[in-house]
């Protein structure tokens, strides 16, 4: 199941329909009232009157002639009269076509208000930046109506979560935690995948960055990693300004365009390593900094992007950060996230975990004289991390499949 994220699509330039403004301005007119309305946008009861008699004692116009029709305000045999001089005219005819005027007089304060909206929408692609690039991606997010993915009932929430939790029993604290703040949602009628920002923190090869992209598989989202290492610079999340030379939008706005689903997950792998960059014009730049924009629930509902110079609602992203040691996370970052201390796994989940990876790669016997390895080295404090025990099984599965040389 999916929902339209209404206060995402708000936020863009959307080129306005007359027709919908023109309802849009009716129904405000009948709610609060004809004579109030008109003469709110200045026209009197006296100019309404004046172009009734003109409408009754000249041919009618066809604008009018058509509203009466449209909305059934005579009888059907009269409405061959329409267009016509009507010279002795009963009153029920005075009221509808004073009716159709009023409504003639709505109608035209719409299509101004109509090309008002369609001007500045036009500006607006205009002055989002020279490029053609930004103009492309901002028609795109314009019309994409982005959506919202995730379980559809707290059920599914609750299948998702057991399935994520049987792939890493050691991250059990995580899953919990991530239960909770979904069924939190769920049960306000939220029914989509957006968690709070969350920082993994522990030895590589533990299985963190596995975890976020199988959290997002499972719930349907589509993740994108940003990879502090090659990176360090705010322009990796944010994007830069349009008019730079090799100048496009962050990530995160990226694969909302490409995917048309408004809350993806967000991967940052090893945080800590981001540092800090000086522009040319001696400004600051951090990835921490232009991620604290897109953390925060009162700056991400409407997160200004440098790129297209418009904003957004960012704030259904999950965004699930990475680190090898607490050292370096910059503390405004680790006021705005939970953090969960990882380890590698122990115990009976480290065999499970061994046996679940070589099951039909490699012989029983094999795959318990690499558990008996792997605990014993555990044991004596140098436990193999997750891409290291991968290895010893494939290379194992390699030898078996070997042939016998007589």
């Amino acid at each position: 199941m999916t929902l339209y994220l209404e206060t995402f699509t708000e936020l863009l330039p959307k080129h306005p329909n007359l027709e919908d403004v023109k309802a849009d301005f009716l129904q405000k007119a009948e709610a609060v009232g004809m004579t109030e309305f008109l003469r709110e946008n200045s026209v009197s009861q006296k100019t309404v009157e004046h172009r009734v008699k003109e409408e009754i004692s000249n041919f009618m116009t066809a604008n009018v002639a058509e509203i009466i029709e449209q909305r059934g305000l005579i009888d059907h045999d009269q409405i061959e009269l329409l267009g016509f001089t009507h010279e002795n005219p009963d009153e029920d005819f005075i009221a509808a076509v004073r009716d159709a005027v009023q409504v003639s007089f709505v109608y035209e304060a719409a299509r101004e208000s109509h090309r008002m909206k369609a001007g500045l929408h036009d500006r607006a692609l205009k002055n989002a930046g020279p490029k053609d690039e930004v103009q492309k991606l901002v028609q795109e997010l314009a019309t994409a109506h982005p959506v919202l993915v995730g379980p559809s009932t707290l059920h599914a929430v609750d299948e998702m979560i057991a399935e994520l939790h049987a792939s890493a029993p050691w991250m059990s604290d995580v899953s919990t935690w991530a239960y909770k703040a979904l069924r939190a949602r769920y049960n306000t009628g939220q029914t989509w995948l957006a968690l709070p920002p969350v920082i993994l923190i522990g030895p590589p090869g533990c299985g963190k960055s596995t975890y976020a992209r199988k959290l997002a598989a499972l719930s349907g989202a589509p993740v994108r990693t940003v990879d502090v290492g090659s990176s360090n610079a705010s322009f990796t999340v944010a994007g830069c300004d349009a008019t730079w030379s090799k100048a496009q939008a962050g990530i995160p706005l990226q694969e909302i365009a490409n995917t048309g689903i408004a809350n993806p997950v967000m991967i940052v792998d090893e945080i800590e390593k981001a540092g800090t960059m000086t522009a040319s014009g001696g400004s600051r730049v951090s990835l921490p900094d232009a991620l604290l924009g897109l953390l925060e629930p009162t700056s991400s509902t409407a997160w200004g992007c440098p790129f297209t110079r418009r904003t957004y609602n960012m704030s259904q992203i999950s965004w699930i950060m990475t680190a090898n040691e607490r050292l370096g996370i910059p503390a405004p970052l680790l006021d705005r996230c939970r953090v969960f201390k990882i380890g590698y796994p122990e115990g009976n989940d480290l065999v499970d975990l061994i046996r679940k990876l070589s099951a039909g790669r490699v012989f029983d016997e094999v795959s318990n004289c690499l558990i008996t390895r792997v605990v014993t080295a555990a044991s004596k404090g140098n436990p193999p991390s997750l891409r290291r025990i991968q290895q010893l099984i494939d290379e194992a599965a390699a030898v078996t499949q070997e042939p016998v040389l007589h």
